[in-house]
């Protein structure tokens, strides 16, 4: 009886060892196929200290390994079930040390705010986390107030000086920083943090943040007037995600003050080309009030002149729900690509590079000629203040050109040599492509050809790579439309969910 107590105790132990032993082997591809990725979706499982140890000893050892990207989003999957404290001790402890890359410490802390365990609030509250990237800041904002809002945070070990509360310490904390995907996630937001947010809006240089600067504004009543005072001078500037940041929370929290602001927006954005952001305020205009207009201004300003009052005294008394989702109509004035219609001023169109690519068929061209020759036709279509770049999704994205160019012929012809000049016969990163191709403020489109999935990089794993997708765009604002080409069914759910999230369309031509 006493043996096979004593095996029971050292089996899960022993197994741990095996798992870990066979992961770190697996540098090549040989190594890799003898177990490595059972072994690891197997350590995702065991809720214990002594493994989630392992997972965060190997997460940045296996970086460039041979399939690394597959054996690190099980340890996120890991990191992501963390249900107890000694696990998310952990996560905060690496979290908050250099010795870590960037990228480790914010999945650990994605990790954080999204499980279910409870942390210790000293240790979330580590003064090493004030002086990490901006990246590693951001992510700890999210997790801490996550934590905070849902009981999370455990501040029997925390000292604090006499009157100071849990609360008051995380505010202080947050407010230092100023990463508001704190306070997007925060139960309540204090005058003194509103004011720090709406002066940020006019000062803080990168557009990501101050689109989440508006999310977080939008999140709570108290501070819609603030928002409303921002609206001009959001709308004065072209970045992308700001803009996108207010018509999407105006939408998504039926903020109906501020129709008049997007009225008059309107009336100044009806004066360039038609674009995006032309149909995205008429979109928003239409879910907000309910009414059928279509995107010319003078419309919407008669109706607010003469019903307006009336309608926002009726809304506020009786608050009903908006469309959530923005309704979208093709226009002749649009171009198009494989048959979608594409409403941007400046766009991204990216190529999945991987073998399957260059074997697959659409008609009589590979999908990759197709694409290329697509793209081609789709350019020409761009209004003539237009910018675009070209990438191809290889084991890194690959960019056509250095920066946004002129649509012009010259740029087009380049364009379409670039794309049809790649191997594609590799693996595929995609995520860290959606990221290359959103780093210029100005990008408000990607068009997506890829037969789904990615292989490479940040994260392979649909679902790590949706939650990714969709905090990108909470900063970027960039509306992904995906082009599925290939016979098979299996990546469709997942590219018509990342269209979808990003209030674009899938097609399959």
């Amino acid at each position: 009886m006493i043996a096979a107590l004593l095996l029971s105790i050292l089996a899960p132990v022993q197994q741990l060892d095996v798992l870990e032993d066979t992961i770190r082997a697996a540098t090549d591809k040989t190594s890799y196929e003898k177990g490595a990725y059972s072994a690891a979706r197997d350590l995702a499982e065991i809720r214990s200290a002594e493994a989630m140890q392992v997972r965060i000893g190997l997460f940045d050892e296996k970086n460039d390994t041979y399939r690394g990207v597959y054996l690190r989003d099980w340890f996120f999957s890991g990191y992501l079930k963390a249900n107890s404290q000694e696990e998310a001790d952990l996560m905060a402890v690496a979290a908050a040390s250099k010795k870590q890359s960037d990228w480790h410490r914010v999945k650990l802390l994605h990790g954080l705010e999204r499980c279910r365990a409870t942390a210790s609030a000293e240790l979330m509250l580590d003064k090493g986390f004030v002086k990490a990237s901006a990246e590693v800041r951001r992510a700890w904002a999210g997790a801490v107030a996550a934590m905070f809002a849902e009981g999370r945070l455990n501040d029997a070990d925390l000292k604090l000086k006499k009157d100071a509360t849990l609360e008051g310490m995380v505010r202080e904390r947050m407010l230092d920083q100023l990463s508001a995907e704190g306070y997007l996630l925060m139960p309540s937001i204090t005058d003194l943090e509103i004011e720090a947010l709406a002066r940020g809006i006019g000062k803080t240089k990168d557009a990501g943040d101050r689109a989440m600067m508006i999310r977080a504004l939008g999140a709570h009543a108290n501070a819609w007037p603030a928002l409303k005072n921002a609206g001009p001078q959001v709308f004065s500037q072209r970045d992308c995600g700001p803009r996108t940041a207010y018509l999407e929370t105006t939408v998504e929290n039926h903020i109906y003050s501020l129709t008049s602001v997007l009225i008059t927006v309107l009336e100044e954005e009806a004066k360039h080309t038609p674009n995006r952001f032309t149909a995205d305020l008429g979109a928003a205009l239409r879910a907000l009030t309910g009414q059928g207009f279509d995107d010319a201004p003078e419309l919407w300003h008669k109706w607010y002149t003469e019903a307006g009052a009336a309608w926002l005294a009726e809304v506020s008394a009786n608050p009903k729900e908006a469309a959530a989702k923005l309704e979208r109509r093709d226009r002749d004035t649009v171009a198009r690509f494989f048959g979608l219609a594409v409403e941007t001023s400046n766009v991204v169109v990216i190529v999945d590079g991987s073998g399957s690519m260059s074997m697959s068929k659409l008609g009589n061209l590979t999908c990759a000629s197709a694409a290329a020759s697509e793209a081609g036709i789709f350019l020409e279509q761009l209004p003539k203040e237009s910018l675009f770049q070209v990438i191809v999704v290889e084991e890194k994205p690959v960019l056509g050109f250095k920066e946004l160019m002129p649509a012009t012929k010259g740029n087009r012809d380049k364009a379409v040599k670039f794309l049809d000049g790649r191997p594609y016969q590799g693996t595929s990163a995609l995520l860290d492509a959606l990221e290359a191709a959103t780093e210029d403020p100005l990008v408000d489109t990607i068009i997506l050809v890829s037969d789904g999935g990615s292989s490479a990089g940040k994260h392979q794993y649909s679902g790590h790579l949706l939650d990714s997708a969709a905090r990108l765009h909470q900063r970027t604002g960039v509306r992904i439309h995906s082009v599925l080409v290939t016979d098979s069914d299996n990546h469709e759910k997942f590219m018509k969910t990342l269209a979808e999230s990003t209030g674009g369309r899938m097609i399959r031509p």
